[in-house]
């Protein structure tokens, strides 16, 4: 479809119903700035506005999507084009959405692996004390998980990956605000979390020994004692990317309820 087209037409029906913007505005339940977008080509219309701005306007749906008054001889044809264009437009935001996914995960990922790296080999962490530490691990999950059930925002929290991976298309923007707190929530938390354990496990260090074995388990003491830390902040960092995208949706949202 020609939205540029689309719009000079209904800029000129408009004129020729003797309506403003304003007019047309309150006629079909949009603000006039959502008229002036159409009008412009840089929007169309919600399809649950498509009939009754073409009843105002006197006009056919088919008429609507062509840009243009039809003849009788030419209105099958340009019905089966219009069907036709809206099909591959269907098809192709389906295909930008999916690509646009797997786009926000493999920078994600990416992104994990970099943090991970460059605190392993600037801190001199092994792979064992990195992963060995489950207790700490288990303990900064439970505390998050029972600051997000206290605080109500547990089922927000599940919502949040629901929408950010495209299973739940539909949402109210009080859930949508709901799930951004809830990651932002759990996000904190783990973060403090982290540090809270850093901080015991640093009052726990009790090196035993002398000369280069009294630094070897210092130097252990202490990598294992940031493990907290360093726990927190990959997790913190992963809620990062989960909270913008929450905020693209949420503000599609609202665009959206603009228009209707």
């Amino acid at each position: 479809m020609d939205q540029e087209k689309i719009g000079v037409f209904i800029s000129s029906l408009r004129k020729e119903q003797g309506m403003t913007q304003q007019q047309l505005a309150d006629a079909i339940g949009v603000s006039n700035k959502t008229i002036s977008k159409w009008e412009c080509g840089k929007g169309m219309p919600e399809l649950a506005l498509i009939v009754p701005l073409c009843h105002i306007l006197q006009i056919s749906v088919n008429e609507f999507l062509s840009g243009e008054h039809l003849m009788e001889n030419s209105y099958t044809e340009r019905a089966e084009t219009n069907m036709m264009n809206l099909l591959q437009e269907t098809e192709n935001s389906k295909k930008k959405s999916r690509s646009s996914l797997s786009a926000f995960w493999v920078t994600i990922t990416i992104f994990f692996l970099v943090v991970l790296y460059v605190v392993i080999t600037n801190m001199g962490i092994s792979m064992n004390m990195l992963l060995g530490d489950i207790p700490t691990l288990l303990s900064m999950l439970l505390a998050t998980a029972l600051f997000l059930i206290g605080t109500n925002l547990g089922r927000p929290f599940l919502n949040s990956f629901r929408f950010v991976l495209g299973k739940q298309r539909i949402a109210t923007k009080e859930q949508l605000f709901q799930a951004k707190s809830a990651i932002k929530l759990a996000g904190t938390t783990f973060l403090g979390m982290g540090f809270l354990e850093s901080c015991i496990g640093f009052m726990a260090i009790q090196p035993i020994g002398e000369g280069t074995l009294f630094l070897t388990e210092l130097s252990t003491s202490i990598s294992i004692a940031l493990n907290g830390i360093l726990y927190g902040l990959i997790g913190f960092l992963l809620s990062l990317p989960i909270q913008v995208k929450l905020g693209i949706i949420y503000m599609q949202n609202l665009e959206n309820v603009e228009k209707e």
